[in-house]
């Protein structure tokens, strides 16, 4: 077989993840439903990793395409600071695309500027018109607001 060997889902993970800073720990309980811990100087994170055979479209709603992958990371015996996050890798795009699980909903990641991320599907033109767009300032004004 000619080129590169594809590299495997959990080294993928691991090297995408020390890219954006964090470090990782692999699970080593299969009784509990996830792959690893990512964690830095203030945020944990579970990842549950999945691998796809087609695209997920942009559309797609992530709650009906992939139920017990959600309810496994929502169940999870952690304490509630610890993020839960659903990584899907499609064979195609050798890209992962993350999604935030929370308890009652589920949001995909578009970008992330502290951890240089960026999703392969973000439509930067679309959010930029996007009517319910705020900004969040994180430094303190000058006159002492926040």
């Amino acid at each position: 077989m000619k080129g590169k060997q594809p590299e495997d889902l959990r080294s993928g993970w691991k090297a995408c993840a020390e890219k954006m800073g964090y470090h990782c720990a692999e699970n080593t309980d299969p009784t509990l439903p996830f792959d690893g811990l990512m964690y830095r100087e203030t945020v944990m994170v579970a990842v549950r990793l999945k691998k796809v055979r087609y695209g997920i479209g942009d559309n797609c709603i992530i709650e009906q395409k992939f139920p017990d992958d959600l309810e496994a990371l929502r169940t999870l015996p952690l304490p509630p600071y610890v993020l839960r996050e659903l990584w899907i890798r499609t064979q195609n795009e050798r890209a992962y695309r993350r999604f935030y699980v929370l308890p009652g909903t589920t949001a995909e990641i578009e970008e992330n500027t502290k951890e240089g991320y960026r999703n392969t599907h973000f439509r930067e033109a679309y959010w930029k018109k996007a009517p319910f767009r705020i900004v969040i300032p994180l430094r303190k004004e000058e006159g002492g607001k926040s």
